[in-house]
C-alpha cells in the first residue's frame, strides 16, 4: 500500500492532541477534525444555509459568520437538535477530510493522521485505515480538563459524563495508548504504534 490513515480518537483530557503531536514529530501529515468543522462552515458555505434552514436564521451574524453559542444552545437542548446538528455537519467534514487526505497522498505521504473526536459517532473511521484511541484514568483527566480551559471540578465532571465512557473507545479501536502522565511511556507507545504501521505498509 502507498498510504495509510490512522484515525485518532478518545475522550476529553485523554491528550489526543499530546498524541497527535507525537505522531506529527514522526512523520505523519495531520488533518484536524476541528479545523475542518470550521473550513466547512465558513461564510457563504451551503453547510451555513442548511444550519440556519434547521436552528434559524438568526444563528448567522450580520456579516454571515456561525454564531457557534447560540447554534451549540439550540442543536445541545434535545437529543433531536444534537441528532440534526450531526445528521448536517458530519458528512461534510468526512467529505472535505477525504478530499484533504487524498491529497496529502497524492503530493507523497505515506503517513496520514486523522484527529477526530467524534471518529466513531460520525462515521469517519470509515475512511481510515486503521483507528487508535488514546485514554486515561478519570483522575488524570479531571485534572487535565480542569487546568486546561480553567474550569471548576464540578464543571469539568459534567464534561466528561456527556461522553461515552473509555470502553467505548477501546472496544472499537485496533489499538489503544494510555496516557497516565509517564512520558516516556507514552513516547514508547507512540514509536511502537509507528513501527507496527511501517511494517504494516511494507507487509
Amino acid at each position: 500500500m502507498s498510504h495509510v490513515i490512522l484515525g485518532l480518537t478518545g475522550p476529553t483530557g485523554a491528550g489526543k492532541s499530546t498524541v497527535a503531536g507525537l505522531l506529527s514529530g514522526l512523520g505523519f501529515a495531520v488533518v484536524d477534525a476541528d479545523l475542518v468543522a470550521r473550513e466547512v462552515m465558513e461564510p457563504g458555505s451551503p453547510l451555513l444555509l442548511e444550519l440556519s434552514d434547521r436552528f434559524g436564521s438568526d444563528i448567522l451574524r450580520e456579516d454571515g459568520s456561525l454564531d457557534r453559542r447560540l447554534l451549540a444552545a439550540r442543536a445541545f437542548s434535545s437529543k433531536e437538535g444534537s441528532a440534526a446538528l450531526n445528521a448536517i455537519t458530519h458528512p461534510a467534514i468526512c467529505r472535505r477530510a477525504k478530499s484533504r487526505m487524498e491529497a496529502l497522498a497524492a503530493a507523497g505521504n505515506s503517513f496520514l493522521l486523522f484527529d477526530a473526536p467524534l471518529l466513531f459517532e460520525s462515521g469517519a473511521d470509515q475512511i481510515c485505515d486503521v483507528t487508535a484511541c488514546v485514554v486515561a484514568d478519570e483522575e488524570t483527566r479531571l485534572a487535565r480538563i480542569m487546568a486546561r480551559d480553567g474550569i471548576s471540578l464540578a464543571e469539568a465532571r459534567l464534561r466528561m459524563s456527556a461522553q461515552p465512557p473509555a470502553s467505548f473507545y477501546t472496544d472499537r479501536c485496533d489499538y489503544v495508548l494510555e496516557n497516565n502522565g509517564d512520558a516516556a511511556h507514552l513516547n514508547t507507545q507512540v514509536r511502537t504504534l509507528m513501527e507496527t504501521l511501517r511494517r504494516r505498509m511494507t507487509g
